[in-house]
């Protein structure tokens, strides 16, 4: 959550962040993936329930970890990350379908963030670092996404940055900036 080691030779040097990568379902990984082979423990490849449920459906925090930062409820899911050094996350709630958040920057970037309406919490958040260039192109989220994907979107990059609840984030970035 700090982008820092946090034990052993290396604690609290910087960590290289990996690619982007995307959290997928089951069946949506066997659509992309048909021929998957998949290891088994101990003979068992399937659990009928999730081990998370319970937690995922309470208002419980780890381990009844508690923050001050009231902004959002402890359990809000969001969307984190860091650019130029600076914390940010948005609400899952405000990005759904797609929104672009603007920066108080002088060079005028905009995040662009998408989840699809009604995704559960597994899925992932698309993130995109938008400049001035690619907004006079195209200012709407839904075309910028189209064009993101695409390939064709100059001025529109992909950032890194995870999906988590409100109280893992702030917890360790209290000086977060809350996209609204």
């Amino acid at each position: 959550m700090t982008s820092r080691a946090i034990g052993g030779p290396l604690d609290g040097a910087e960590l290289v962040e990996l690619p982007v990568s995307t959290k997928s379902t089951w069946g949506q990984w066997r659509r992309a993936h048909p021929r998957t082979l998949v290891l088994s423990v101990d003979g068992v490849e399937y659990v009928e329930s999730n081990p998370f449920d319970r937690y995922l459906s309470s208002r419980d925090t780890f381990r009844g970890l508690e923050v001050s930062d009231r902004r959002l409820p402890p359990k809000e899911p969001i969307f984190s990350f860091f650019l130029d050094g600076q914390p940010y996350a948005a609400s899952h709630r405000n990005f759904k379908g797609g929104k672009l958040f603007r920066l108080d920057d002088s060079a005028g970037t905009a995040i662009l963030l998408y989840r699809d309406r009604g995704s559960s919490l597994y899925a992932s958040t698309e993130a995109f670092r938008v400049t001035d260039v690619a907004l006079k192109n195209s200012p709407k989220a839904k075309r910028l996404i189209e064009r993101a994907r695409a390939g064709t979107a100059d001025g529109i990059e992909p950032i890194g940055g995870i999906d988590t609840f409100w109280y893992n984030w702030v917890a360790v970035n209290g000086e977060t900036k809350l996209l609204r």
